[in-house]
């Protein structure tokens, strides 16, 4: 089945229907009662200070002044677009948001003295990280609004910060949010997971695998086409940020390696089946699982299962290439590359076991040739799917006999209705 819609095309999608969301109150931030106007006003009093501290101007956080200032400019770009109503300007909020972005991406990350900016960007990402989060759960905050400042959040987690990621889990367990809202969560926690101390990922991956576990797609019997692709989009973006954390189980019931296998080998469970890119985005996360503190984890079953992912891109590559269709269904050569590189990492945690070395050897030649653009030939298809590459071990973890994947019809093969 081929994608019907492109990513930013499925957030503009969640944005209008958040729109259409009704909105229970949740909590009152006293400043945004008072208007555009008293903000404004009180800004521009710290304006020159605030931006001198973006731009390198050193900062005194005992100056109560200099806290002021810096609290200010956070929240004219979080409080603003709800005071604003930015969306009601002709790209209002596009280029607040790029503004924004821009003080991140390179005054903040690539500034000219970054020991200079480093005491005003750990303020700024906090007082950010507080007033987007006002925003979002505020009564009177129109989705969009909401929308908006969960950009804002997975945008300053580029700034890393630990408290940043029970902030982006405290709005994902929120059922009064959006999807939209969840899926700059996700975006968020991709970015952070890396960085987190092992509490803060244990806590995010169980909300990660929470959702991934529990939340139910919609009944493709009765869907459009449009809202099964949608619903794809924004879960591949989940076990996108799932695929960060590097410890195959938290305790016994908060598995990530599980859910990762249970998405690169296309289990039954998973409903929509899980697309390809999905899979793959799995199938990159269980190759990176760290094995040494976890004796019951066998890493073996965990490359079957991308095995199977592995065997699926090739065919599905192949079907393609062969056709010489104009367009493709998914950017094969990007996906093989991102798995391809995923493999060498494979190889390196698990050099001892060789079944999983030369499995990944063997797949890194099946990925070299859809990258170049090379025919695959028929039984090097099939060797994937079949049972000749089924791994040694029969279970993800040593004795515990739900940690078996049960491979059900890959989502490119579901008739269209």
């Amino acid at each position: 089945m081929a994608p019907r819609i492109r990513w930013f095309s499925w957030v503009v999608v969640l944005a209008v229907g958040a729109l259409l969301t009704v909105e229970l109150g949740q909590t009152r931030a006293q400043t945004l009662n008072e208007g555009w106007n008293v903000l404004e006003q009180k800004y521009n009093g710290a304006r020159g200070l605030a931006l001198g501290f973006l731009k390198g101007q050193p900062v005194d956080p005992n100056d109560k002044n200099h806290q002021e200032a810096i609290d200010l400019l956070a929240k004219t770009w979080t409080y603003g677009v709800y005071l604003r109503k930015l969306e009601l300007q002709h790209d209002g909020m596009r280029k607040d948001f790029a503004e924004f972005e821009r003080a991140v991406d390179t005054d903040i990350l690539k500034p000219r003295n970054q020991q200079a900016v480093q005491t005003f960007a750990e303020i700024f990402r906090d007082k950010v990280r507080v007033h987007a989060l006002e925003v979002i759960q505020y009564k009177d905050a129109r989705p969009i609004h909401k929308l908006h400042n969960a950009r804002v959040l997975a945008e300053i987690a580029k700034l890393g910060q630990e408290e940043l990621a029970d902030t982006l889990v405290t709005v994902l367990n929120d059922p009064q949010q959006t999807d939209g809202v969840r899926y700059y969560m996700f975006n968020g926690l991709a970015t952070l997971l890396p960085r987190l101390q092992p509490a803060r990922q244990a806590k995010s991956a169980a909300a990660l695998v929470e959702f991934l576990e529990k939340r139910k797609g919609p009944d493709t019997k009765k869907a459009t086409p449009e809202e099964v692709d949608g619903f794809i989009f924004f879960r591949r973006e989940a076990i996108r940020a799932l695929a960060k954390v590097r410890t195959p189980a938290i305790d016994d019931k908060v598995r990530p390696a599980l859910v990762l296998a249970r998405y690169a080998g296309n289990d039954t469970s998973i409903q929509p089946p899980p697309r390809i890119d999905e899979r793959v985005e799995a199938a990159v996360g269980l190759a990176r699982m760290q094995t040494s503190n976890n004796k019951q984890y066998q890493a073996d079953y965990a490359a079957g299962q991308i095995a199977k992912c592995l065997g699926a891109l090739a065919q599905s590559a192949e079907a393609e290439r062969a056709n010489q269709k104009d367009t493709r269904t998914h950017p094969w050569r990007i996906l093989a590359a991102q798995l391809k590189d995923a493999l060498e990492d494979l190889k390196k945690i698990n050099e001892k076991n060789q079944w999983v070395v030369k499995l990944a050897d063997r797949g890194a030649q099946v990925l070299g040739d859809v990258i170049k653009g090379n025919p695959i030939n028929a039984t090097e298809q099939t060797w994937w799917s079949s049972q000749q590459s089924d791994p040694p071990s029969k279970e993800l973890f040593q004795g515990s006999a739900d940690s078996v994947v049960k491979p059900g019809l890959p989502a490119e093969a579901v008739p269209e209705k």
